[in-house]
């Protein structure tokens, strides 16, 4: 694997900061151009992350950049653009135990035949990465829940890997995704009738 430098590290990983929390700004705004900064951003999070053997949020960033693609062209095309839905709670209950055994499954994994550093916690970060992104692309009023979830524990995972700035970047996000949820929220009650999404097929 090429070798990096200290500095080279800590560039990568601040220009990924910075392409972050313009991503999520533009997000929580519902601004479709938000996406495009995201996909910079997870190209080089796959790079830095794979740097560290994290294998699981390596893949969670390549996932993100498909996802930014999507989102971008999904939220320029919708007939119904804009609209934020949500799920029922039976919908949520069945993807959070899906999402405990999916970590547990991926946790096993990473640590007997990968080798990978913390793997529960990367487990846990990526399941619930997948699925708060997935929610974000569909305009999901409750991704910001599933995303403050996912980041506390981050905060901590990044640290332990001497990424401090994508540790101060999770910090970020509770705040971004409190506020992101407030204005969702507040948007989702002005839409009126055909904002709840009954499914995952949707």
């Amino acid at each position: 694997m090429l070798e990096l430098t200290a500095t080279q590290l800590l560039v990568l990983e601040w220009a990924a900061v910075v392409l972050n929390i313009g991503f999520t700004i533009g997000i929580a705004w519902n601004m479709r151009w938000g996406w495009l900064l995201g996909i910079v951003a997870s190209c080089i999070g796959v790079s830095l992350y794979a740097y560290k053997g994290a294998w699981a949020m390596t893949v969670l960033n390549a996932f993100y950049a498909v996802m930014g693609v999507y989102g971008y062209v999904a939220w320029g095309r919708s007939s119904d653009q804009g609209r934020i839905r949500r799920w029922p709670f039976g919908t949520h209950l069945l993807v959070l135990v899906s999402g405990f055994l999916l970590t547990r499954l991926l946790a096993c994994l990473l640590s007997e035949h990968l080798n990978g550093t913390l793997p529960g916690m990367d487990a846990f970060i990526s399941v619930f990465g997948f699925v708060a992104t997935w929610m974000m692309a569909h305009r999901l009023l409750e991704n910001w829940l599933y995303w403050t979830i996912g980041d506390v524990v981050a905060i901590y995972f990044n640290w332990v890997l001497g990424y401090e700035g994508y540790a101060l970047l999770n910090g970020v996000y509770v705040v971004f995704s409190v506020v992101g949820l407030v204005r969702w929220y507040r948007e989702w009650r002005e839409q009126g009738p055909r904002s709840t999404e009954p499914t995952l097929a949707n």
